[in-house]
């Protein structure tokens, strides 16, 4: 009897079993799937780009000294000829006054010489036969010496200098514009020739960024490219020109330390209303070197290889099937199938999904 009931409890753990197995071979596996149509595919690079102001003017101090006032703050609007910048000027000062002193001293000097030597009265007594002819010449010598005028003159020489000096301690705006980028304090001591703010003018930006030389050479003016800005609520993408292209190359650092080539490309943006940019912004510039239009265009990683060539998985009547095909024009991430496909076809994008056979029933998602 308990023999009897083991072969019936057997018979039917095989029959679901066998049921379990008939109805995971004919249930449809899901996959994600592609439908081929017609696109374009282009062969593109992105680099780093920065918002500029279309002229971005550097003040610089012409003398050095001690800033004794900074008149302005950042994102203040200037007009052309406010002050910015006051440098400490008492030191030059000094100096003025003591070579007005001696400025006054020999001018003194002169005029009580003119007063010693009487030229009027000495040309009186020469013609009254009192003194000779060789008296009168030496005091006339000595009034008309450039002795004193040429005193008089390189003092006065050192007074403009000195004042001119005071006149450029202060940082005026060249431009009407807007105040970025202060680089001093209230206090600081600076040298000739430091750089004190920016003055932003003009009423455009423009985008630079940095290539290297070999992606450069497919460059030229009026190429278009696509600026793309990062948001938290997605990316704007919005159109752009080359602008100018740099004359030479500079050395930079690439990410990784490594030194690279580039040449600085200028870019004329086309800013959609709405979108704000300032300067400073960093965008990301994407340019075309290539472009086929019209392409069946699948992802990369479709593609396996298969019989010494590549292939993709379609699904045909409900059914996965391998279809062999040929590359085309590519990319990075995509590229165009030129036989083995047709507009309309269906690709299993993930082509090592779990289950997935020739044969294999696809419910696709």
């Amino acid at each position: 009897m308990k023999k009897k009931w083991k072969l019936i409890l057997g018979a039917v753990l095989g029959f679901f079993i066998l049921s379990v197995l008939v109805f995971e071979a004919t249930r449809p596996l899901n996959a994600e799937l592609l439908t081929v149509q017609k696109e374009d595919i282009a062969k593109t690079f992105r680099e780093n780009g920065l918002v500029r102001a279309e002229k971005e003017t550097l003040i610089y101090s012409l003398y050095g000294g001690k800033i004794s006032g900074i008149h302005v703050k950042e994102g203040d609007k200037v007009k052309a000829g406010d002050l910015l910048v006051s440098m400490d000027s008492q030191e030059l000062r000094y100096q003025v006054q003591q070579l007005e002193a001696e400025l006054r001293s020999i001018k003194a000097q002169k005029d009580l010489q003119e007063l010693t030597i009487d030229l009027e009265t000495k040309k009186l007594l020469y013609e009254a036969g009192v003194i000779s002819h060789k008296e009168y010449e030496e005091a006339e010598n000595t009034i008309n010496s450039d002795y004193y005028p040429a005193l008089i003159s390189a003092v006065q020489a050192q007074i403009n200098q000195l004042n001119y000096q005071i006149s450029q301690r202060n940082a005026v705006s060249p431009v009407d514009g807007i105040v970025a980028e202060i680089q001093i304090k209230d206090g600081m001591v600076v040298p000739p020739a430091a750089p004190l703010l920016t003055v932003l003018s003009g009423d455009k930006y423009k985008v630079e960024t940095y290539v290297l030389t070999e992606d450069a050479a497919s460059l030229e003016p009026e190429t278009e490219v696509r600026l793309i800005q990062d948001k938290k609520s997605g990316d704007v993408i919005f159109p752009g020109t080359v602008e100018h292209i740099a004359p030479s190359a500079v050395e930079l650092l690439s990410t990784l330390g490594l030194a690279e080539q580039r040449l600085k490309v200028t870019i004329n943006p086309q800013i959609p209303e709405g979108l704000v940019l300032k300067p400073g912004y960093a965008l990301d510039v994407e340019f075309t070197l290539d472009k086929q239009e019209d392409q069946l265009v699948v992802p990369k990683t479709v593609i396996f290889p298969y019989n010494d060539g590549q292939a993709v998985w379609v699904v045909q009547d409900g059914k996965a099937q391998i279809r062999p095909v040929v590359k085309g024009f590519e990319n990075d991430r995509k590229v165009a199938i030129t036989e083995g496909l047709k507009e309309g076809d269906f690709v299993i994008l993930n082509p090592k999904l779990e289950g997935l056979k020739e044969g294999k029933k696809i419910k696709g998602l």
